[in-house]
């Protein structure tokens, strides 16, 4: 049976959806084919319709992954007050809501071991998504210059991944709490203007 191009592009963008959070709940390594198939209702047969590689399958997941996690920055910066879109996205970033939603969450915190490992060929492909993620971002964080406020952001971003990743490694939720709240007030006062 064929099937029209509208309903493949369906089943990818459902395949690309599942393996997001797959991954990110569970590593690349974690999540096998076959899982990620099942989870989108379909069978393993048809993952090499759609990837040529579990590797592919891993970049595109990943990249979505970035894209959902920038729109979700982009909300809670515009949603912020006027001046503060880098204390709204460090307080949507370090709250208890992420911290304890790895799947829908930051993948570099999730993933940042495991993507490091990879190929170099399949880091570079990444390595564009991550771009992109910060070239969104890069307008809310204060600076004078685009260097300077990419230097502010290459020390920011990273930073705010190992805090939410520690966090997330604490079984106390009140201690990861705390955690999360210190961080928001150190990362608010040594990063945003006001």
């Amino acid at each position: 049976m064929r099937y029209s191009p509208e309903h493949k592009a369906a089943n990818h963008e459902k395949i690309l959806s599942m393996a997001a959070r797959a991954f990110r709940e569970h590593g690349g390594d974690g999540s096998g084919i076959g899982k990620v198939m099942k989870k989108a209702g379909l069978t393993k047969g048809g993952f090499y319709r759609h990837f040529k590689s579990k590797d592919d399958l891993f970049v595109e997941a990943v990249s979505q992954a970035f894209d959902e996690m920038g729109r979700g920055m982009l909300e809670a910066a515009k949603s912020a007050p006027e001046g503060q879109g880098l204390r709204g996205m460090i307080e949507h970033y370090l709250s208890p809501r992420h911290a304890n939603s790895p799947g829908a969450g930051c993948v570099v915190s999730a993933l940042g071991a495991e993507l490091a490992r990879k190929p170099l060929a399949v880091r570079k492909r990444i390595e564009a998504s991550l771009e992109a993620y910060r070239e969104r971002l890069l307008p809310f964080v204060p600076g004078r210059t685009r260097e300077e406020k990419a230097a502010k952001f290459q020390l920011l971003f990273p930073s705010m991944a190992g805090v939410l990743t520690m966090a997330r490694v604490t079984s106390s939720p009140q201690q990861r709490e705390q955690m999360l709240t210190e961080a928001k007030k150190f990362f608010v006062s040594n990063f945003t203007e006001g």
